[in-house]
């Protein structure tokens, strides 16, 4: 089932200086999903950026992107004459906007998808700790199933626990499921040798989130 995701960054707010001789941050956003990446417009001389912008950044993924790929946006602030500073990161995980039932407008409710997540959003640093906020809105719309003889397997969750939790309800017993999910360290990859530990922290970062959405 391949879907659509949509992004749009409204606002910052509690932003480090990044430019010691104005004592602001010109700050722009980067949004990645998989191998595609969309930027904002740079927010020039504030620490409280508003882009304002009505654009929704867009990416058209297949199923198995939508499960394992997290949404990734990097705060950076523009330099004229010098590479980009990064300000920080967001690492959001889809996995509980594909397990929602979209309502319709005539109450009943459709399959998974069509969720939407919005707020502030703490921006961190693996070096600096947090730096402030992100004002985002994340919509994933799902497709209708193009082939009729395969399931999609969005919104399908596995847990342990003792007994089944407040919200959710048994269906059918499948009997024991049992899978061993593993990765390499990031830390122990050769290209580790040369990157910088921001680098090395944010690939270990993104590697635990891949694993817990398998």
């Amino acid at each position: 089932m391949p879907g659509k995701i949509k992004v749009k960054v409204l606002a910052g707010r509690n932003l480090p200086v990044m430019d010691r001789a104005s004592d602001t941050t010109d700050a722009f956003v980067e949004i990645k999903f998989g191998g595609v990446t969309h930027k904002t417009d740079v927010c020039r001389k504030s620490l409280n950026p508003h882009w304002n912008s009505t654009e929704w950044y867009r990416f058209e993924v297949d199923e198995s992107e939508l499960q394992d790929e997290p949404l990734q946006l990097r705060l950076m602030d523009h330099d004229t004459y010098s590479a980009n500073d990064a300000i920080g990161k967001v690492v959001i995980s889809l996995a509980p906007l594909l397990a929602r039932e979209a309502n319709n407008a005539n109450g009943t409710t459709g399959p998974p998808g069509g969720a939407v997540m919005s707020g502030w959003i703490p921006v961190f640093d693996t070096m600096h700790g947090t730096r402030g906020e992100l004002n985002i809105i994340v919509k994933v719309e799902l497709f209708s199933d193009f082939n009729k003889y395969k399931t999609s397997s969005c919104g399908v969750q596995f847990f342990h626990c003792p007994m089944i939790p407040p919200g959710y309800r048994a269906t059918a017993i499948h009997g024991f499921v049992e899978e061993l999910i593993v990765n390499d360290d990031p830390e122990y990859q050769w290209i580790d040798k040369i990157r910088t530990p921001r680098a090395s922290n944010e690939a270990r970062q993104v590697a635990f989130i891949k694993l817990s959405n398998q």
